[in-house]
Parts: structure tokens; sequence; C-alpha cells
């Protein structure tokens, strides 16, 4: 086990004005067997189990009372997929994987596929194919066209979101996906070196 000093030593965790002399994020790894710390350089945070455990994971717990610094929008989880993956469309949930909604007001639909999110959980490495769900937040979407801030959305034919008529709304409230926000002006979105294309997308608050 490694002990706490050494850790400490090594990350910071809540806002960094409160730890006045301690050292920023950085890349390192962690021998499992015997708690060896190797710094790899560079100032993203990547802890990696030496003990044949998949890349870039580590068994056990991470907690904190905060955690600062996700540029990204949302919270993902992750699902089987038996389709494309198509970051901003929606999908439904079928008993094989998730797949592109086919018909408006879909029963089963289950969110958008998110390229955004700052965090993330269900992803594993062992599956071939999953989908990123969008559970929470602020996603790049496909809209078929531009709404009020606010305006009730769930899926079409073809995936993209359009406005909930008063009767879906009334019958089929638990198919409501997210609400609009605005058009994504920009090309592309993202901190410098990791952006994302936008391709027309809009903004929506997941629900």
């Amino acid at each position: 086990m490694m002990k706490l000093s050494q850790l400490l030593k090594i990350l910071i965790i809540g806002n960094p004005a409160d730890a006045a002399g301690a050292s920023y994020l950085k890349n390192v790894n962690i021998n499992a067997a015997n708690g060896t710390v190797t710094g790899a350089g560079g100032n993203d945070l990547i802890i990696t189990s030496m003990a044949g455990a998949p890349s870039n994971t580590v068994t056990g717990q991470f907690r904190a009372d905060r955690v600062w610094g996700a540029v990204w929008n949302d919270v993902a989880d992750f699902q089987d997929l038996n389709d494309e993956l198509v970051p901003g469309k929606c999908y439904v949930d079928t008993p094989v994987g998730a797949q592109i909604c086919n018909e408006r007001c879909q029963m089963a639909v289950i969110g958008l596929a998110s390229d955004t999110f700052g965090l993330s959980v269900g992803s594993d490495e062992r599956k071939k194919k999953q989908v990123p769900i969008a559970i929470g937040g602020w996603v790049l979407a496909y809209v078929d066209k531009e709404y009020p801030t606010g305006t009730p959305l769930t899926n079409d034919a073809y995936g993209f979101l359009t406005e909930m008529t008063l009767e879906e709304k009334r019958n089929y409230p638990e198919r409501l996906v997210a609400t609009y926000k605005k058009p994504e002006t920009n090309s592309k979105f993202g901190p410098q070196g990791k952006q994302i294309e936008v391709n027309g997308r809009h903004w929506v608050k997941v629900k």
C-alpha cells in the first residue's frame, strides 16, 4: 500500500489555491504490487495499474470532497451498442444493445450519444462495442431546427431531436429526451488539442 503522504505529494484534490506548496496533477504509474510511484511527465493525471488491469484503470475507490477542472459538460453511462456510434443522435434500448432511433417518440428511448462528457461510468474495455449515453448535463445533439430555449424535445425517426407535441407530453412523458438551449456556432468545441467537430449540432439539456 502506498502511504498517504506519498499520494499527497502527487495529487491536489480540490482547488489548487487551497493547497499552497503542493504539486500539481501529473502523469503517474502506481505499481499495484508494492505501491511504487513512477512519474511519467506531462500535466495530465493518468493512474495506471501495473498488475494486469486494462490500461488507464485502477481497482478500488477514489474519494474527494470536490474534484475540479473538468472542461466537458455532461455525465455519460456506457451501454452495449448494436449499431453505429454517432455522437449527438438518439438511441433506443433493445435486448441486444442500443440502436439509433427509427420511430418518432420511440418507446424505450434511452437518450443521446455523447462526445462531450467529462465523467463516465459503465465503460468495459472487454466489450467490443459500447455507446456513452448522456445521463446528465448539456450535450451537443442533432436537432431538426432551432427552437426557443427550454423547448421539450423527443426523438424523430432519424435519431434527431424534435419538439414534442402536447399529446406526446401528456401520453409519453418518459420519452422526453432533452430541452433545447441554443445552436453551437463554432465549428469545433473543446480544449486545444482535444477538440471535437460540432457538425451543425445544438446544445440541449438532457433529462
